[in-house]
């Protein structure tokens, strides 16, 4: 019997969680799953079935309290110097680590002098029985006004790595220690990798708008990368760029947690000279599989591990006892991509050997893992849509012109998820217009143009199933109860994202979906995670489980077509949302940190004539 089905089947059947069974963040003393098996082995529970960890997770009794501050600095990660917001005035910011069944107590204080609110979204985090703990300003949560602080608490129902962000700079690592799916030996922890731009956001956000969104300047791991240019002529120049790096022994076995918290970039990975293991994607550990390079969208996350069994050569003339770890648009086979090194001589300070151009890898486009390799170990079968008639009712991404929507040639345009632009307002979070609805006995909270809510109101336990379109066969004036202009779509993938939920992938594919000939749907253990690419001109149909009610967002995690409108909210069991926030405790403070936000836009965003650009998100 392998050692994941034992151990699934102990935590979740004949054993439970106690003090003794703790995943340790000591690198040097990583408590591996045999080992953890090995000590609790209980008779009683070696043939019981296995249950599902995602409704049956450990209470530690831990409770894990960070603070963060959100602030305006000067950093420069690539040598050259930029004005961010940051978290504790670091680039990134602190990991927040605990373990698996913890409860984290984060507050977050906003001293940003640029006037701007804040809220922190824990990307992945499932929040279950928590919405309103989710960090979206206008959906969950009004704004942190400056000076103000709130208070974020979540339970760690799942395990592995992730990361908090807003924008422009803020954002950080979220590191849940738990059981892997493979042994190793080391922990080399979460690895960031992102594209880097030296103007603000605020500042580039209207060429999304035109159609010409901005590229990047630079790409980043964990916080480092190069850019070349002259101090002489450039007074933001200011050079001691560095690259981030990693001592490895030979014969070892190293855990590294990659996550691509870029703006625009989905990134093409690799290490010259070296396979590695796959061992979970997002918050699911899976089946390992071996290979040399890998697909990481915006906001996914893989746990790979690395055997470092490269051939050393160390002479005269060789520098061969290190090597490049790569991070390359996926879309451009030719970018340069050297972002890190693993170095066998910590001695050996030089830069890695280039291999030759016959040996580095061809660009295979902007395209997810294979299903066939992402197969999850506690096993999912998923039953039929309880929204039967979900292929009528598709979400279909386009573009729309801006400001007025129905000019056929405008200048700049928005984008489309489903009907409408998506478009909030801070002042007024969904959340909060559900609590009215519920507290005046209305079916239905009254909700303004913009807000995109999509009503599930199934049982506890059905399966809904979504048909999301990157290409369709209405244009124009023939899209049925509809007077808009759809333009045509840009050439990109979408990486779709949902709060609240992993979703699973039934199906996807690079042309465009035809009713009349769907794909096969896969209902057997299909892979699970929380962001998807929805491929060029293609389709991806998702389904996730109604278990969690409340308001999620589901949006595309490229950020300028978040801002753009690229989003709509699920609504999830709208009944139950009202009952259980008045019994959480947290109304009071919500409604207080509403109303000072309110008093804030008031006093000075409206003296200023400020306005919200953007979607909101």
């Amino acid at each position: 019997m392998g050692f994941w089905k034992r151990l699934t089947e102990f935590l979740f059947v004949g054993g439970g969680f106690n003090d003794q069974f703790r995943f340790t963040s000591d690198h040097s003393q990583v408590d591996t799953v045999d080992s953890l098996v090995n000590k609790f082995n209980p008779p009683s529970s070696i043939d019981a079935p296995c249950r599902n960890y995602e409704e049956t997770f450990p209470t530690t009794g831990v409770t894990r309290k960070f603070y963060l501050v959100v602030g305006n600095h000067q950093i420069a990660p690539d040598g050259y110097l930029v004005d961010r917001m940051l978290f504790n005035g670091t680039y990134p910011g602190p990991t927040l680590e605990g373990d698996w069944g913890d409860e984290f107590e984060i507050t977050v204080y906003n001293n940003l002098t640029n006037f701007n609110g804040t809220s922190v979204h824990w990307h992945g985090i499932r929040q279950l029985n928590t919405n309103w703990m989710d960090g979206v300003s206008g959906v969950t949560e009004c704004p942190i006004p400056p000076g103000e602080n709130a208070t974020y608490r979540w339970k760690a129902t799942q395990y592995g790595t992730s990361w908090y962000h807003n924008a422009d700079g803020l954002l950080g690592a979220i590191k849940i220690n738990g059981p892997t799916s493979m042994d190793y030996d080391y922990d080399l922890g979460p690895v960031l990798i992102t594209d880097h731009f030296h103007k603000t956001a605020f500042s580039q956000v209207m060429l999304e708008y035109m159609g010409r969104p901005p590229a990047p300047d630079s790409f980043l791991m964990n916080g480092n990368g190069t850019y070349y240019c002259c101090p002489k002529t450039d007074k933001n120049c200011v050079g001691n760029s560095k690259l981030t790096s990693f001592n490895f022994e030979k014969g070892k076995k190293y855990k590294m947690s990659l996550v691509n918290t870029g703006v625009s970039t989905h990134m093409t990975f690799w290490i010259d000279k070296h396979n590695f293991s796959v061992v979970a994607t997002d918050f699911v550990p899976i089946k390992p599989y071996n290979t040399s390079i890998l697909n990481i969208a915006i906001g996914q996350r893989y746990d790979i591990i690395i055997e470092a069994n490269a051939t050393l050569h160390d002479t005269a003339n060789s520098k061969r006892t290190n090597f490049w770890m790569h991070a390359r648009d996926c879309n451009n086979g030719g970018a340069r991509s050297n972002l890190g090194i693993i170095r066998y001589d910590e001695k050996n300070q030089k830069l890695p050997w280039t291999p030759p151009p016959d040996e580095k890898h061809i660009c295979y486009g902007c395209l997810d893992e294979l299903s066939t390799n992402l197969v999850p170990i506690v096993e999912r079968n998923i039953s039929l849509a309880a929204n039967v008639n979900y292929q009528n009712d598709s979400f279909k991404v386009h573009l729309v012109g801006y400001p007025d929507d129905t000019a056929e040639n405008s200048v700049l345009h928005k984008w489309v998820l489903k009907d409408s632009s998506f478009y909030l307002d801070w002042a007024e979070p969904s959340l909060s217009l559900v609590k009215v609805a519920y507290e005046k006995e209305w079916k239905h909270p009254r909700w303004p143009k913009g807000y995109e809510p999509v009503n599930l109101e199934y049982s506890n336990g059905s399966w809904v199933y979504f048909l999301i379109e990157g290409k369709f066969k209405e244009s124009l004036h023939n899209m049925p109860g509809h007077k808009k202009i759809y333009k045509t779509q840009a050439l990109v993938a979408h990486p779709m994202h949902i709060h609240g939920h992993d979703f699973v992938v039934l199906a996807t594919g690079t042309k465009e979906f035809d009713p009349e000939n769907p794909p096969k749907l896969n209902t057997i253990n299909p892979p699970r995670r929380d962001v998807a690419l929805l491929p060029v001109d293609g389709y991806l149909i998702i389904a996730f489980q109604m278990n969690n009610p409340g308001v999620w967002l589901m949006h595309c995690h490229i950020a300028w077509h978040a801002s753009g409108g690229l989003a709509l909210q699920f609504v999830e069991s709208p009944r139950e949302i009202g009952p259980a926030f008045q019994k959480s405790g947290v109304v009071a403070n919500y409604s207080e940190q509403c109303n000072n936000w309110a008093a804030y836009y008031t006093m000075f965003n409206k003296n200023e004539n400020a306005t919200q650009e953007d979607s909101g998100i």
